[in-house]
C-alpha cells in the first residue's frame, strides 16, 4: 500500500536525516509505502521500498525488547542508530532497484550501476563515516551477482 503521507516516526527521521523531508523521499514502514510529496513512484523504487517493508516483517521484536513494538520499530531504530546496518540495508535496496532496471547491453548496465551506486552513497543517508563510491560499486556487483 502506498500513501501520500509522513510516516509515523517522521521525527525521530528528521532528527538523524535532515535531508529527509527533500521533495522524492519515500519511506517503507510496517506494511506501507510512505510517499510524502506525492511523486509518481516508478517501479524499481517500488522494488527498493519492498525490501524495506520485507526486512522490516522479518524481524522479530522479542530479540531486542520486552515491550510491545513491530518489527518496523526495531529495524527503524536500528537503521537510525547504526550506520553499518543502515548502509547494508540500502545495499540490499539498491541492488533490488538496480535489477528491476537492468538492460542487457553492457554499457547501459555499467552506467546504471555507477548512477545506483551514486545514489547508495548520497548525503541523504548520512553515513558515519561516509562509504566511498568506489566501495559502493563493488558491495553492489557482488550482492547484484547473488
Amino acid at each position: 500500500m502506498i500513501i501520500n503521507e509522513l510516516p509515523p516516526n517522521f521525527e525521530q527521521i528528521k532528527v538523524a536525516f535532515p535531508r529527509a523531508d527533500l521533495p522524492g523521499v519515500l519511506f517503507a514502514y510496517g506494511g506501507i509505502i510512505y510517499n510524502p510529496s506525492g511523486i509518481s513512484i516508478p517501479p524499481a523504487l517500488i522494488a527498493h521500498e519492498n525490501v524495506h517493508l520485507a526486512r522490516q516483517n522479518d524481524m522479530d521484536p522479542r530479540d531486542s525488547y520486552p515491550t510491545r513494538v513491530t518489527g518496523a520499530d526495531v529495524w527503524w531504530d536500528h537503521y537510525l542508530r547504526d550506520t553499518e546496518f543502515r548502509y547494508n540495508e540500502e545495499l540490499l535496496a539498491h541492488a533490488a532497484e538496480f535489477k528491476v532496471q537492468r538492460a542487457g547491453d553492457r554499457n547501459a548496465s555499467a552506467r546504471l550501476l555507477m548512477s545506483t551506486a551514486l545514489r547508495l552513497v548520497a548525503p541523504l543517508y548520512n553515513y558515519v563515516p561516509p562509504v566511498s563510491l568506489q566501495q559502493a560499486m563493488r558491495d553492489l556487483r557482488r550482492e547484484v551477482a547473488r
